[in-house]
Parts: C-alpha cells; sequence; structure tokens
C-alpha cells in the first residue's frame, strides 16, 4: 500500500490540557493507520485571550475560572491522560501563562511542530514550568536540540500569522480546542478517542 502524507491542522492552545490529551489520542489514531503520515500544521488559539503578558497567578486564575468545581475538573482531566499516557502534575503549576509567545514560536518552526509542543506540554503540564516567561521559553527550546530561529518567532509575519489563526477560530465559531481539520476537508472538534478519528484519516486519505 502506497505511503498517504495528509495536512492536519490543529488549533490549540499549549495549556489545554484536553489539547494534549487530543493529539496523544490523534498519535494512537495514525500509529494505527502505518501506511497514512500527517503533517502537522499548528494554528494558535487562546484560552485566555484577555490574559496580561505577564500571566497571573494558578490558584488564583483556577478560582476565577472553575470556582469550588476546580478540584473535580482537573480531577476528570487527570484520569482521562493517565488513560492516553500523561501524567498530569497540575501541582507543580504556579502561574498560568500568556501562551502567545508560544504559539509565536510553533508557528515560526512548523516543521518542528511536533516536537516543539510535546516540549511544551511537557515543561508546562509535567514539570509545572511558567512557558510564559523569556528564559524558561528559551530554555525548553534549547533542551529539544533543535536548531530553531528564535528570532523569526518575533516577526511582524509570525504576529499576523497568529491574528489570522485567531481570526479563522472565530469564523469557525471555535469556543473550544482543540480542533483537527484534516486534509483542508474534514473537521473534528474534541479530543475524541483514537477509534473515533480512524474514519475521518481514512476518508482524508482516500
Amino acid at each position: 500500500m502506497d505511503q498517504k502524507i495528509i495536512t492536519v491542522e490543529i488549533y490549540a492552545d499549549i495549556i489545554c490540557p484536553w489539547c494534549y490529551i487530543g493529539k496523544k489520542r490523534l498519535d494512537a489514531a495514525f500509529a494505527l493507520r502505518p501506511h497514512v503520515t500527517p503533517r502537522y500544521l499548528w494554528r494558535g488559539f487562546l484560552l485566555n485571550p484577555g490574559m496580561a503578558a505577564e500571566g497571573m497567578d494558578r490558584q488564583a486564575y483556577l478560582h476565577n475560572k472553575f470556582g469550588s468545581a476546580a478540584a473535580s475538573v482537573y480531577g476528570r482531566i487527570a484520569a482521562a491522560g493517565l488513560e492516553s499516557g500523561i501524567s498530569f502534575d497540575f501541582d507543580k503549576i504556579t502561574r498560568t501563562p500568556d501562551s502567545r509567545t508560544v504559539h509565536h514560536v510553533l508557528i515560526s518552526a512548523q516543521q518542528h511542530v511536533e516536537r516543539l509542543s510535546e516540549a511544551f506540554y511537557q515543561a508546562y503540564f509535567i514539570d509545572g514550568k511558567d512557558i510564559g516567561d523569556a528564559d524558561v521559553l528559551a530554555q525548553v527550546i534549547d533542551s529539544t536540540g533543535l536548531d530553531i530561529d528564535q528570532e523569526a518567532a518575533h516577526s511582524t509575519a509570525t504576529h499576523r500569522q497568529l491574528e489570522q489563526d485567531l481570526f479563522m477560530a472565530r469564523q469557525l465559531q471555535l469556543d473550544g480546542v482543540p480542533y483537527f481539520i484534516f486534509a483542508e476537508q474534514y473537521a473534528v472538534a474534541g479530543a475524541h478517542m483514537p477509534e473515533h478519528f480512524l474514519p475521518v484519516i481514512d476518508a482524508a486519505a482516500a
């Protein structure tokens, strides 16, 4: 069987735990279709578009967003993460960052987006690092061993692309992520189980 390559656009935010789970489940789906290779494109989405550049205290953020329900919400997320091989350590997170800078890096380095996004997800959700901090961001990039042009992340073109992604998310009326578009034709919203992605992968590869 000939190898097929399909483009998968991923609308996500690096501070979204369901986006991390959804990507892991999508990887598991593609593992069941070894003749299909995904080419991932990162599309920026902001869970907190009004977040200050310096971010905010994690506990204050959780209280503002979920109130007393935060513990039960994140308990369910942790359980779903374990099923997908992610050992979330939410207690390590002390700040919720503004994720724009991370988006800029991912958008400017699309050819490395899979390894980079995994590194950022791990730094934030497993190691509890403040990935909104410029020094931490640089350390995470260095840890991948990738040759990343960090100047490109600050370019006007990259900043415009993020704004375009956010505009497209509004056009698509996205009120949450992850959101996946396969081969510019088929869309799937949410972190579905691997088997639920298979019909869409098959259709996109047909």
